[in-house]
């Protein structure tokens, strides 16, 4: 019988893409086929998230519903079976290890533990220390379908041909999603937005004496609501007429134009980390920020971070 591997996907597409990479990379080094679960945990956060990877060209195919866990008794199944799986020699399940503050750390003996022939896999594995080994496969795996499509936007031009630095701010943080929206979570939400226009501006200040005719591009997830003078330099909104982009894929587009960005200001968030991770450009230089700049936001995982992206430090 062929050993598998199967990825339960979960969350937003910069989340998912963490995951496939990491199951992808265990699969080539432990010779497996992965095969992906694109429902089990979509559908019990209905409207939150979905499926986002069919956009891209990978290679690995839909698991069967025999080895998903739908519908309540899939639940239950999952649970028990989880449960009887401390007392197995060989693991059915490799489920990302965190600690009481809910952080992780890369973990390098997922590579060298013994496994069910049947090996299911969970956790956002936000670290580029499991699959940077395979940077190459990866890459490969994360081509955009639509990327001539993509290519017709009028910012494609504007970050192609220019010194161009991608920049993300991510908006209500704590205040998105059901039952958060309440006065305590809108007021951490504009906190933690003004600690990342801090450190947006001392990276536009880093970019100025760095780059010549540099040229910023912002992407948000509220961006009409984003004021530019707030800003150290002139910036252009990333905004789309409708009717360009209204038979793609969002997320898939902007993400796709991040990669065309010769430079990045990156802000603790997975969506932009991969924008800035798969750009091409040989001489990019990507800044990330230093955790004392955010007061009540921490990273899910210690190692989050590429050694060789440079620390703005507050």
């Amino acid at each position: 019988m062929e050993k598998k591997i199967i990825l339960r996907l979960s969350n937003g597409l910069g989340n998912q893409m963490f995951m496939y990479a990491t199951a992808y990379s265990l699969a080539k080094r432990l010779n497996r086929k992965l095969i992906i679960d694109d429902e089990t945990a979509f559908r019990a956060r209905k409207n939150i998230s979905k499926y986002a990877l069919s956009n891209f060209d990978i290679a690995s195919e839909i698991a069967p519903n025999s080895n998903k866990f739908k519908s309540n008794i899939g639940y239950l199944k999952r649970k028990s079976f989880k449960f009887l799986d401390k007392f197995m020699i060989k693991k059915k399940f490799l489920i990302e290890q965190k600690d009481l503050n809910k952080i992780s750390n890369y973990d390098p003996e997922i590579f060298n533990r013994d496994y069910a022939e049947n090996l299911y896999m969970e956790g956002h594995f936000e670290s580029e220390k499991y699959f940077l080994n395979y940077k190459n496969f990866i890459e490969k795996e994360f081509i955009f379908k639509c990327r001539d499509l993509f290519k017709k936007s009028p910012f494609y031009k504007v970050l192609s041909q220019n010194n161009s630095i991608s920049i993300c701010l991510r908006q209500n943080r704590f205040s998105e999603g059901m039952n958060k929206k309440n006065n305590e979570n809108n007021v951490k939400s504009k906190k933690f937005s003004h600690e990342q226009i801090e450190y947006i501006n001392n990276s536009i200040d880093y970019f100025k004496k760095k780059i010549s005719n540099p040229v910023f591009c912002l992407w948000s997830n509220d961006i009409e609501n984003i004021n530019l003078n707030d800003f150290s330099a002139k910036i252009t909104k990333i905004i789309h007429n409708k009717e360009f982009y209204n038979s793609l894929d969002q997320n898939s587009l902007d993400l796709y134009l991040i990669t065309q960005a010769k430079h990045h200001i990156v802000i603790p968030s997975t969506f932009n980390w991969w924008g800035a991770w798969l750009c091409s450009n040989k001489e990019k230089i990507i800044l990330r920020p230093s955790s004392n700049y955010f007061s009540q936001f921490k990273i899910n995982n210690n190692d989050f971070w590429p050694d060789t992206w440079l620390k703005i430090n507050k």
